[in-house]
């Protein structure tokens, strides 16, 4: 006769019944005791807070200087270009691309940069505060349930964990240019970044170089300016009203202007030394080449 006979019918030995009682006891006892020193930690740890001078003082501290010393979130942006050919894109100037395009948003990046390097101006005096602060109130508090060493501790701990971070200026400005053959099968991309300094320098260097144009500009139109009826006429009396390159004269048919030996665009003046006679001709080879 077959008999069967099923292992989990079988009662287990009393030793181990009581080896798993012990163990469950155990683990327990041991997250009673875990909830408890938890408990006891948070409270003393709100005792200290609700004691402390000096957590009292920096929390007000925080709450006027929030908004003028939080971090800003990174100044994040691409400027993206497509080519038409692979010629322009191995020459295209990155660098000059992403200057023109910052300064084209000029006042949005001034507003931004100038907002983060407030918050960093503004950190330096709010840690100013946080150490005086520190040095007038930290440790000159307690509570009767909280012995002394263990405030102090909790204290600092407290003090240091509310104090604000250094608002870091980040970003992560790009100028891209990419390149796609007519027939799709090569593609090519090239990519210029500038971080918060370099965005700084190079918006504060674009500026400068628009600068340097305008009053180039300015400059030029002040010389020509300067070219008044009675200039032409002493300039072509002194040049006896002849071409002082080929000697040709109105009396043989050539038009005779004044030009600047070296060209405004050179920054040449609006001088009798800089100015002579030349007929269409020679004034036209000339350009704005300087013939010496």
């Amino acid at each position: 006769m077959l008999v069967t006979v099923h292992l989990d019918a079988i009662p287990a030995p009393p030793g181990e019944a009581v080896a798993g009682t012990v163990i469950l006891v155990i683990l327990v006892v041991a997250a009673l005791v875990v909830v408890s020193w938890i408990a006891l930690v948070e409270r003393r740890r709100r005792l200290v807070v609700a004691a402390s001078s000096a957590l009292a003082w920096i929390s007000e501290l925080n709450a006027r200087w929030g908004e003028f010393v939080a971090t800003r979130p990174s100044i994040d942006c691409d400027f993206e270009v497509r080519v038409e050919s692979k010629g322009k894109f191995d020459r295209f100037n990155l660098e000059s691309h992403l200057a023109s395009s910052v300064l084209e948003y000029e006042g949005w990046f001034e507003q931004e940069i100038r907002s983060r390097l407030d918050a960093m101006s503004h950190f330096d005096t709010y840690c100013s505060n946080v150490e005086a602060i520190a040095s007038a109130r930290l440790g000159n508090s307690g509570d009767r349930r909280v012995s002394p060493t263990q405030f102090a501790r909790i204290e600092a701990k407290e003090f240091a964990r509310r104090r604000f971070e250094y608002p870091v200026p980040l970003a992560q400005v790009s100028a891209t240019v990419r390149y796609t053959s007519p027939q799709g099968k090569n593609s090519y991309a090239d990519q210029l970044e500038w971080d918060f300094d370099q965005l700084r320098q190079g918006l504060e260097t674009a500026r400068a170089a628009r600068a340097r144009m305008s009053t180039a500009r300015a400059m030029r139109q002040r010389e020509r300016n300067l070219m008044t009826a009675s200039v032409r006429m002493n300039v072509l009396q002194r040049d006896s009203f002849r071409c002082q390159m080929c000697g040709a004269t109105a009396s043989d048919g050539a038009t005779l202007h004044i030009d600047h030996i070296v060209p405004i665009s050179r920054g040449g003046r609006t001088s009798l030394e800089n100015l002579q006679t030349l007929c269409d001709s020679c004034n036209l080879g000339k350009s704005n080449r300087f013939v010496g």
